[in-house]
């Protein structure tokens, strides 16, 4: 599992994070013998992904399901990152 994550993590850097995204998806799917700590990651992962298309809402949602998962894990700054940027913005700015 190691190796597909980081095949994932790969992906998303790379600049091809549908094709993250849809590994994830299938790992997930055929989640037989995936631990919760390696759906968090997924889960986590495939966030990252959908930030690479500005996909805030299922990039949060992603984030949000991997800490039911591992409520440790880097989901929970990721969802924190995210959120804090979602709820910043410049009024003054919508004016112009």
């Amino acid at each position: 599992m190691r190796r597909q994550l980081e095949k994932i993590r790969e992906l998303i850097g790379a600049g091809m994070p549908d094709e993250a995204i849809r590994q994830a998806d299938k790992l997930l799917i055929d989640d037989e013998g995936v631990h919760e700590k390696e759906k968090a990651r997924l889960l986590y992962l495939k966030g990252l992904a959908y930030m690479k298309y500005s996909d805030w809402k299922r990039a949060l949602g992603c984030f949000m399901q991997s800490q039911d998962f591992d409520a440790e894990g880097p989901a929970v700054e990721a969802r924190q990152m995210l959120t804090d940027i979602m709820d910043f913005y410049n009024k003054d700015m919508f004016n112009q």
